[in-house]
């Protein structure tokens, strides 16, 4: 019988996950596999995207089948509706890791692989996670925050379910250059109003800052409304934005690469049950300065010219961090 696999919600980082039979501790390519792609259709067309690349380079006989939901509360019943077709293996990204892990005890003979936001300490031997390490890019973030701010006070809101790491990264970069600075941090929920988000970034532009920093995804687009209306910047973490307005910098998380990435890894062979972390050094993710190169043609002349020359900082200090070294 021919293995087929599941991939749930936003499938990315999954693709091409398929245990060998003849070993415990190691996954490997089948020959032929075939794939369901269980997704909300917001990243479709990019998972897919990323699975043709992968095809193309490593996995001729990879076949891929879409299949939607409505609502992340559909995804248990999916998931046992899947298992129950005689899918093993189940591959997640998007919130439903407490669900996997506990489907995964019930059914130790299936393969469970999903994303997390957090590196586990421990997991099911039959399960492996997937995390996307925001860290070094969020120091890069703010060693250019340091350098680009006029008046050295800063915001920065950030989502209170994000890993501590990457603010804590920003916090280091802000530090880099000993540049004097003064911070006012805000958390958020999943669940806050953007009329919230926006009101706390009005409120910290009000009180001098001139950058906001955000780790908060696309609800940043609140945050850059205010500053347009107060004349301030943002410093997206977590999002891409080109060319948008006040926006500094932002953060691009290549999803078609994090596919083709995965893919490589789990060909080379992943140890099953434990954590794996994806980051700047995999050029999964990078920032938008140095994915366009025209990004800053829509700052003001003198906040073009300072940029130019951060950016140069950057460079070298990507770099550095890309070669593994201290940062």
């Amino acid at each position: 019988m021919k293995k087929r696999v599941v991939l749930c919600l936003l499938v990315i980082f999954c693709f091409g996950l398929l245990f060998s039979e003849g070993s415990a501790e190691t996954t490997v390519f089948q020959e032929k596999s075939h794939y369901a792609v269980v997704t909300d259709g917001a990243m479709e067309k990019k998972v897919l995207s990323g699975a043709d690349l992968a095809r193309a380079k490593y996995y001729p006989y990879l076949q891929v089948d879409v299949l939607r939901i409505n609502n992340t509360f559909e995804t248990e019943a999916l998931i046992l509706s899947a298992i129950s077709s005689g899918y093993d293996s189940i591959f997640s990204i998007g919130g439903s890791e407490e669900i996997m892990k506990n489907l995964s005890l019930l059914y130790p003979s299936v393969d469970f692989v999903s994303y997390s936001d957090t590196l586990s300490p421990s997991l099911p031997s039959n399960y492996t996670e997937f995390y996307l390490d925001l860290y070094p890019t969020s120091y890069l973030c703010g060693v250019a925050t340091s350098f680009l701010s006029f008046t050295g006070k800063i915001g920065v809101i950030v989502d209170s379910s994000y890993p501590s790491s990457y603010l804590e990264g920003f916090l280091k970069g802000l530090g880099k250059e000993g540049i004097n600075t003064s911070v006012d941090i805000y958390y958020i929920e999943k669940d806050t109003p953007s009329f919230t988000i926006g009101a706390i970034a009005d409120s910290l532009y009000s009180e001098g800052s001139d950058i906001v920093f955000t780790l908060i995804g696309e609800r940043a687009e609140y945050v850059i409304e205010k500053a347009e209306g107060r004349g301030g910047y943002v410093i997206v973490g977590d999002y891409y934005y080109q060319n948008k307005g006040p926006v500094l910098l932002s953060v691009n998380i290549d999803l078609e690469k994090i596919t083709s990435t995965v893919i490589e890894r789990i060909k080379e062979g992943v140890e099953r049950g434990k954590s794996y972390s994806l980051s700047l050094r995999d050029g999964v993710v990078d920032l938008s300065w140095f994915i366009d190169e025209k990004e800053m043609y829509s700052l003001s002349r003198e906040m073009m010219d300072v940029s130019s020359k951060v950016k140069s900082r950057l460079r070298l200090l990507r770099s550095d961090i890309i070669d593994g070294k201290e940062y």
